[in-house]
């Protein structure tokens, strides 16, 4: 993390844990004018820092109670290939990631649909139908035990060794 101060490291941590936090509360929490605030916050979105702020939902409550996680290799792995596959994925909404991995796989997706039957319907005409597939290994979720979206940034990370 570098160049990134503890002003800025405490903005972060606040928008990550409420996005929707006026600029007021935000100044007033860290202690700075409502200007300066806005003035960080606009400079760590320009450079990237902050890629963009959503509401996060509780899939189940709309509806998506089946989510999969679906390693897949692929049968050639050319520049060609991954480009098209990559456009593939892109256009599948089902898809909520999509990781370029290291292993025996190549790709790991996650994936979020209302049922087995509408995983199976994504699955066969949808998934199956990108060219250049090899082999397609689905996991699906019993229950989460943590979801979280936040990065430690302050610390968090830094464990002590006991002895």
């Amino acid at each position: 993390m570098k160049n990134i101060d503890t002003i800025n490291r405490n903005i972060l941590d606040i928008l990550q844990e409420n996005g929707s936090i006026t600029n007021a509360e935000l100044a007033n929490q860290i202690g700075l004018a409502p200007a300066t605030t806005l003035e960080r916050v606009r400079k760590l979105e320009n450079s990237g820092v902050i890629s963009r702020r959503v509401a996060l939902l509780n899939h189940k409550k709309v509806g998506k109670d089946t989510t999969a996680f679906i390693a897949i290799s692929m049968a050639e792995h050319s520049t060609n290939a991954l480009r098209q596959f990559n456009i593939e994925i892109q256009q599948m909404p089902e898809v909520l990631e999509c990781y370029h991995i290291a292993g025996e796989e190549d790709y790991l997706l996650k994936v979020v649909v209302d049922n087995m039957q509408q995983y199976e319907k994504f699955l066969v005409q949808r998934l199956s139908e990108i060219s250049n597939l090899g082999k397609i290994r689905t996991l699906f979720v019993l229950s989460t035990v943590k979801y979280q979206t936040k990065i430690p940034l302050n610390g968090e990370m830094d464990y002590q060794l006991k002895k």
